[in-house]
């Protein structure tokens, strides 16, 4: 009878037990099958939560496809199982019955045993026949595969052990019949383990697209396939073990031509967004760690780290256990070795070879094992877990978005590049603090969603390591005492020394790591700035110097990482050297110190167990610097999510429908949270703006103007009706639309009566918000189409003549910020947006300011007082106080913060008020305006529909999708790459020592075998001569190992410099169309992402590729040395799958990699989108549908990311089993080949053993190493732009060119691409210099083309433009650029201090700048006296050092646009082109600035663009272009006296008031 035979049967009844208890402990509730539901726990979330976007769809991983074909054959398999084991049972019971017969007790114990586990199976077989729903199913499967595989494997193995003599007790004929009866068995349970493994646990799914991707995703779809459901969620066990469900996306991403992502299966519900956000939200209000009465420090991370581990908890448990099981496994290998080369030594000539077939399928089958059950541990770790922790922390950061305080509008910036803390005795904690975490930049917030958010999942998948490597040392530690005696704990005793360096070591990596962390924050803040205002860096030729100022933060940034290096390889170097000062010690000590022969038997396995160690020791420190860093992360994260948020809305029918501010004081957002004090005027900046002791009372159903002078607080007046502000005193009563107002319209279609709800708001921010959609959809935004309300509010927004000159009407594109659309069409797009809505309450800021006087006009009677505003609530910001006031029921003047009037239209006029806000020429207009419009002026009649257009064809994509590269990952890039690196001295340094590092293991080993073969033979030296020899190679062989690391990071900082430099250096100088067309989002990645990767993963993966390819190709050298032609031939064709199997992977992994490139763009735009226009959404109660619209985009971008690493995965079980049968193939070939002495097959075991290792990991990291290359073929991308013409021509311009300021066009003709038409068309005309000239026309007329045109921004298709009689396309853009100033009409200033904003480099004196402020009045004389500490709301621009947010977003547009002007007083140029630069200026202002540009530039010739003709009257000249054509151009004076000139009829339609002072206003200037 085979061994061990009871052992087993008790093994198998115990399993058998166990199963029982699961299935018992785990069955239905109420006897009923539940779906798993999300319902509220522990009585949270009573009241339905606007955030809660989840549908019952999200709960499913699909339907089923042909479910009842599945279960029919499902059930057809089963009976064929049950059968099989209904058979085992009984012949199971024959021996039982044997034994009983023939009164043998310890027989009958062991067929009793054996029969109660084969009635287990059998009834477990029978009871899963009528299981026709997946989750019952899918137990009884994993049941039966687990005990079918004990019982398999564990019978097999007793059934090949040799038989040693044992004293039986039965007769031949007895033992003879059980052992045929076992064999029966035996086969019969591999034939039901076969069937069941391959059985599917569950059917094809298919689950609609349309639920998860968006309808472009949709559209793109090729695959036809029905099953569209990731297939692990029906997969059979063998599917699992061996991803099989994967080879179809193998395939697919074989034969495809272009894989999109909606061709790929989805993601089972698990990884799903909507599912992940819900259990998130319901973890952050529920799970709160605290031990006794502990509790951590709120930001410390460890909280949010506590709710990650407790809603995942299952998935960890179970990474946990899998952990463990494989760090056991790990050494098994080993054992079998150990065993396999005693055996060598004990029986050289393999007389009796039984043992050793054993040893050589336990060396295969134990290498089998240990990676099916890593691999599994692998796919948890980075799919599973991965993915969940990703899709969890992006969902409720962009949740937590959607509800913060926007205080990134109102907070100072991040200190820039060469500023430096004038607090140089501050604390080390007081820096901590800081920490640049208040998140007040926007970029800093996208760095959270990004780079934080991958850094904690990074980790999350080497967490066990935390486990595993404990585990494997103590596994290894036994080993090596039953090898090495007391002699291992001498060597591990060493290890003690490195133990203190890990308090040490983390002081240093947290340090530095939170270094690199803000270095990073601020480059990219910086990015994101100058790619904002990339349109202003190229008016002022400002590329060179910016391009100085980001590199030298990136020159700050990769110092940092050059210290990351540096500490990383010299701490890997450290615990490297460990696992090598054990061996050497303990060789040592069992050599010389307890003089015992070193046998292969116990060198080679102890090597071994010594390499598997070092992994173990190795991996501690990597991840315990992952974690350090993770907790950095987890900090910053956690900091974000307890920042402020603005208070929540209530449904709409328990808010009040009241209007109004009682006793008042409201200030800009501030994040209080951590503050011990109230929100009260004593916690309040003295540098914060503040609106004090408000009481106002707007009418319901009126218009209300909200007017003062340019800073008197108007839009922190409707931020604070929005509840966007912060409210210090008193009580703000105004009713706010709930989150998912916008979300309970859609798909519903009311009635003309019901379109308006009360208690709805819509917000128009002064600073235009637009989606990169086309313009309807930013229209509608989300709202049902209703083409007569659509139709009636394109015409009262006068947008009707703009969509007829656009070529694709209102599909057109709108670019990203609207960069394609004129301020004035932004304006009324904006406008339109809100007209459409459902909202009764609109707060418009200042949407008059950025259109010409009859657009306005237009706008103000036709829409504002039109029929779709009729019966709601305006409440309008505007300077047109002589337009809106007639007709305004409440009318509310700020001045400086406070309430300098308020009241009905009568009583304001009778103010004082009205003097000081109105034009001081100013006079009430008359009601009775001519209804003649611009559009009649100079166009001819357009239709006034655009449902018109005939034929219409698809429209032009502005911003193009992201392109992607195919294929493999081309030459150019590979060379681009390493010549960025070095030179070719540099690659043969690096290779020199990367050669000698791989080949000093081998001349280790080599040394290791000749000590054991020498003493072994009795021949030996004093083993002091060995122990040195080896100790000097292994510290020679860590010496060269650790400066190979340093080289290779060497190259990598200069690799990262030098493809910085380019792509910056690339995108800074690309044409103008380019940054149009290009989201900045896309920009972002490339600069973001992608560098991250390049500067800190591609080094690495580069480097250990090599390595370990070096030491995989010594390894089968070497082997191949000793395993002669037999080993060869197995080698060659175990190569040839190896290199089909990798090649087949590769081509999908670079898809997969390419396509999560591509699908992150999105992701990224949603996030800048929704950070930047948070307030909006709000205000719409758009957020839960902007919620799940990102929950869309990141559905979409984790399925690329799944499948990247399922394929991965795929790869590594194909490859494990090769690795495993070279190992295998050794074994054998040392078995059947007595001539190789054991010292020798320990030599070449050892060597086969790593093999394994060698060419895992060379695959993970070279499949690393291609994904990181995608970032830099990326970036290759963008460094390869068409860029604009040369900075300098020689011979260039003199120093005082221009000098005069003459302009002349000839002929000139515009057009912004080949492919679209002309713009300009054969412009004629000359400036004089000096002269003042008024550019007017309506939107699209040209203008603005026409001031790019100058700059060259635009170049001339035809004809030229002549600058003091030098032809502008014959001069460098830097010398055109800098010479000449442009003003234009979206004011962009940058981040910093006001002085920096003024004074970019630092080129001026502060009298000069004070000087340039007072011109532009936005600071008094200098006689005024000097404000006291205590005033409220001091004037900031007396000040330098006071703080310029990002973007300029403490400030409003109209002091914005003064800063501009006072930059361009300060430069002085002889040509200055204005467009709309006090657009968004008060009237009185206004004429203040004429006055002072007209004296400022008394000599400079001027180019105006305006919408108010008061503006350009008394001008030199006005020139009136219609539809790229100059229509008349003469002295305003002139055209004035002409009555049948466009001009005339252009001022008469502004009323009879204004055109008399229009005259009198050209006769005053002669």
């Amino acid at each position: 009878m085979p061994r061990f035979q009871l052992e087993i049967a008790i093994v198998l009844a115990v399993s058998a037990l166990g199963s029982a208890s699961t299935i018992y402990f785990t069955r239905p509730k109420d006897g009923k099958i539940q779906l798993p539901t999300l319902s509220d726990e522990d009585g949270i979330a009573s009241v339905r939560d606007p955030f809660d976007v989840t549908k019952p769809e999200d709960l499913i991983d699909g339907h089923p496809i042909e479910g009842e074909g599945f279960w029919k054959r499902m059930q057809r398999r089963k009976l064929i199982v049950s059968f099989l084991l209904g058979v085992v049972f009984v012949l199971s019971a024959l021996p039982l019955a044997l034994s009983i017969t023939n009164a043998n007790h310890y027989e009958t114990a062991l067929s009793g045993l054996l029969l109660f586990f084969a009635f287990y199976l059998l009834v477990i077989a029978i009871r899963s026949v009528s299981q026709d729903e997946t989750n019952e199913h899918s137990k009884s499967i994993i049941h039966l595969a687990t005990l079918l595989t004990f019982a398999t494997g564990l019978l097999t193995l007793t059934a090949i052990l040799p038989q040693t003599p044992r004293p039986v007790t039965q007769s031949d004929d007895y033992g003879h019949f059980v052992k045929i009866v076992s064999y029966v068995i035996d086969a019969l349970f591999a034939v039901a383990c076969v069937l069941v493994y391959t059985t599917p646990q569950g059917p094809p799914l298919h689950f609609p697209p349309t639920l998860i991707y968006s309808r472009k995703t949709v559209d793109a779809i090729t695959n036809t396939d029905q099953e569209n459901v990731c297939g692990v969620v029906g997969a059979s066990p063998w599917g699992i073990f061996f991803f099989s469900y994967i080879t179809k996306v193998i395939w697919l991403g074989n034969t495809a031509e272009s894989l999109e992502i909606g061709d790929l299966p989805l993601v089972p519900v698990g990884m799903r967004a909507a599912y992940n956000y819900t259990r998130m939200k319901r973890a952050m209000q529920k799970f709160h760690l605290k031990i006794f009465s502990w509790k951590p420090r709120p930001g410390s991370g460890l909280g949010l780290a506590y709710k990650l581990i407790r809603l995942n908890r299952f998935v960890f448990i179970a990474e946990m256990l899998l952990s463990a099981i494989s760090a056991v496994l790990f050494y098994i290998p080993a054992i079998f070795l150990q065993m396999m080369v005693a055996y060598f030594e004990a029986d050289r000539d393999r007389k009796n070879p039984g043992w050793g077939w054993v040893y050589v399928v336990g060396v295969f089958m134990s290498n089998v094992a240990t990676f099916l059950i890593t691999n599994q541990l692998w796919s948890l770790a980075t799919t599973t877990i991965q993915i969940r922790l990703k899709v969890q922390l992006n969902t409720i950061l962009f949740a937590k978005t959607l509800v913060r305080k926007d205080i990134a509008s109102s907070a100072p910036p991040a200190i820039k590049a060469g500023e430096t803390s004038q607090s140089s005795d501050s604390s080390a904690a007081d820096v901590a603090k800081s920490d640049d975490d208040d998140f007040s930049s926007k970029s800093q917030v996208m760095t959270l969603m990004t780079t934080d958010v991958d850094r904690i999942c990074e980790f999350a998948w080497h967490v066990f390591a935390f486990v595993d490597s404990p585990i494997e040392i103590m596994v290894g530690t036994i080993f090596l005492y039953k090898l090495l005696g007391v002699s291992c704990f001498y060597g591990f005793g060493v290890i003690a020394v490195f133990l203190p360096l890990n308090h040490f070591a983390q002081k240093i990596i947290m340090g530095a790591q939170e270094n690199l962390m803000k270095a990073r924050d601020e480059r990219v803040a910086l990015m994101n700035e100058i790619l904002g205002g990339i349109r202003m860096l190229k008016f002022m030729a400002w590329e060179r110097s910016f391009e100085a100022r980001v590199l030298k933060v990136r020159e700050k940034e990769l110092k940092h990482q050059r210290t990351n290096y540096m500490i990383e390889s010299l701490w890997t170097a450290i615990w490297n050297g460990a696992p090598i000062i054990v061996a050497v010690v303990s060789f040592w000590h069992f050599a010389v110190v307890r003089e015992q022969i070193l046998t292969a038997s116990i060198a080679f396995p102890s090597i071994i167990v010594f390499t598997e160690m070092k992994f173990a020791l190795g991996a501690l420190p990597n991840k315990f610097i992952s974690l350090l860093q993770s907790l950095v992360s987890l900090r910053r994260i956690e900091k974000y999510l307890n920042s402020a948020e603005i208070t929540p809305v209530p449904p709409l029918d328990q808010q009040s429908q009241i209007i109004a501010l009682r006793s008042c004081t409201v200030t800009w957002p501030q994040d209080r949270v951590g503050s011990s004090k109230s929100a009260s005027a004593a916690s309040t900046p003295k540098s914060k703006f503040s609106l004090v002791d408000l009481k106002l009372d707007f009418p319901r159903g009126e218009l209300s103007l909200i007017c003062g002078k340019l800073g008197s607080g108007k839009t922190l007046l409707l931020l604070a009706l929005l509840g966007e502000a912060d409210v210090l005193a008193g009580q703000v009563l105004c009713p706010r639309s709930p989150p998912d107002a916008l979300a309970s319209f859609s798909g519903v279609m009311p009635t003309k009566e019901d379109w308006i709800i009360d208690g709805i708001c819509a917000y128009v921010p002064q600073a235009t918000w637009l989606r990169n959609e086309s313009i309807r959809d930013n229209i509608l935004f989300k709202l049902p189409y209703d083409p007569e309300r659509y139709q009636k509010t394109l015409e009262v927004c006068a947008l009707l003549n703009d969509l007829q000159v656009l070529e694709d009407g209102d599909d057109s594109e709108i670019g990203e910020r609207g960069v394609n659309l004129s301020g004035g069409q932004k304006a009324r797009v904006s406008l339109a947006r809100a007209v459409y809505s459902r909202a009764s309450i609109l707060l418009l800021d200042d949407v008059l300011s950025a259109v010409d006087a009859h657009t306005a006009h237009h706008l103000y009677h036709e829409c504002l007082r039109g029929e779709l505003m009729q019966g709601r609530t305006i409440i309008l910001v505007s300077h047109h106080v002589q337009l809106c006031a007639p007709q305004a029921s409440y009318i509310v003047a700020l001045d400086n913060g406070r309430v300098q009037f308020e009241g009905s239209r009568e009583a304001f006029y009778r103010s004082t008020a009205v003097g000081t806000i109105m034009q001081s020429s100013e006079q009430k207009e008359q009601e009775n305006v001519q209804s003649v419009h611009l559009d009649s002026i100079v166009d001819d009649h357009v239709p006034s529909t655009i449902s018109a257009k005939e034929a219409k064809k698809s429209p032009r994509k502005l911003v193009e999708d992201e392109q992607r590269a195919v294929g493999r990952i081309s030459q150019d890039t590979w060379r681009n790459y390493f010549s960025a690196c070095g030179t070719m001295w540099y690659w043969a340094l690096f290779l020199t020592i990367l050669v000698i590092a791989s080949v000093s293991p081998v001349l280790e080993n080599s040394w290791l075998r000749y000590w054991s073969s020498s003493t072994q033979d009795g021949k030996g030296d004093n083993p002091v001569f060995y122990i040195s020899i080896y100790a000097g190679l292994t510290a020679a062989g860590l010496v060269f190992a650790t400066v190979r690391w340093f080289v290779l990071y060497a190259g990598s900082l200069h690799a990262s410099t030098v493809l910085y430099q380019r792509l910056l250096k690339a995108v800074l100088f690309a044409n103008i169309r380019f940054h149009d067309t290009v989201s900045r989002g896309r920009l972002l990645n490339r600069f973001g992402k992608d560098f991250e990767g390049i500067d800190s993963s591609l080094s690495e993966n580069f480097g250990r590729s090599l390595i370990y390819a070096l030491s995989a190709v010594t390894t089968l050298i070497t082997v191949s040395f000793v395993g002669g032609t037999p080993f060869i031939i197995a080698a060659g064709i175990l190569g040839t799958l190896y290199f089909n199997i990798g090649k087949i992977y590769g081509q999908t992994a670079r898809d997969m990699r390419r396509l999560d490139s591509v699908a992150r763009s999105p992701l990224y735009s949603i996030y800048g989108e929704t950070i930047s226009g948070a307030a909006i959404l709000r205000a719409f109660g758009a957020s839960s549908t902007f919620l799940r619209d990102m929950l869309r985009c990141v559905d979409t971008n984790i399925n690329p990311y799944y499948w990247l690493w399922g394929v991965n995965r795929w790869m590594f079980a194909r490859f494990t089993l090769l690795s495993s049968a070279v190992v295998g193939c050794t074994a054998l070939v040392c078995m059947i080949t007595p001539s190789i002495s054991p010292s020798m097959a320990g030599f070449a075991l050892a060597f086969a053993n790593s093999i394994i290792f060698d060419l895992l990991l060379m695959l993970q990291h070279f499949v690393g190493l291609e994904q990181s290359m995608v970032a830099v073929e990326r970036v290759k991308e963008y460094s390869d732009l068409p860029q604009e013409p040369a900075e300098f021509i020689e011979p260039r311009p003199a120093a005082s060119w221009p000098a005069q300021g003459a302009i002349k066009c000839e002929d000139l003709v515009i057009r912004y691409a080949p492919d679209l038409p002309d713009v300009l068309h054969r412009l004629n005309f000359e400036i004089h210099p000096g002269e003042k000239v008024g550019i007017l026309g309506r939107t699209g007329s040209g203008k603005s083309t026409l001031a790019l045109s100058f700059f060259r921004f635009v170049e001339p298709t035809e004809g030229r433009i002549l600058v003091d009689g030098i032809d502008t396309t014959k001069i460098g853009l830097t010398d055109l650029r800098s010479r000449l100033t442009i003003i234009p009409q979206d004011p962009t200033i940058l981040s910093g201090s006001l002085r920096s904003t003024l004074d970019v480099f630092d080129e001026y004196e502060d009298a000069e700048i004070y000087e340039s402020l007072r011109r532009v009045h936005l600071i008094p004389s200098e006689d005024t006296p000097a404000e006291g500490s205590e005033v409220v709301n001091a004037n900031v621009f007396r000040d330098l050092d006071s703080t310029v947010s990002e973007g300029g977003e403490n400030f409003s547009t109209g002091e914005k646009q003064l800063l501009c002007m006072a930059r361009a007083i300060l430069k002085r140029s002889k040509i200055l082109v204005m467009d709309e630069a006090t657009a968004s200026v008060d009237y009185a202002t206004d004429e203040l600035i004429g006055k002072t540009i007209r004296q400022e530039f008394a000599d400079s010739t001027i180019l105006t663009i305006a919408h108010r003709l008061r503006t350009v009257i008394d001008y030199d000249r006005v020139m009136l272009l219609d539809q790229g054509r100059i229509v008349e151009f003469d002295r305003p004076s002139v055209l004035l006296n002409d009555s049948s000139s466009k001009f005339y009829a252009l001022c008469k339609a502004t009323g009879r008031d204004e055109f008399s002072m229009l005259q009198k206003m050209v006769a005053r200037a002669g």
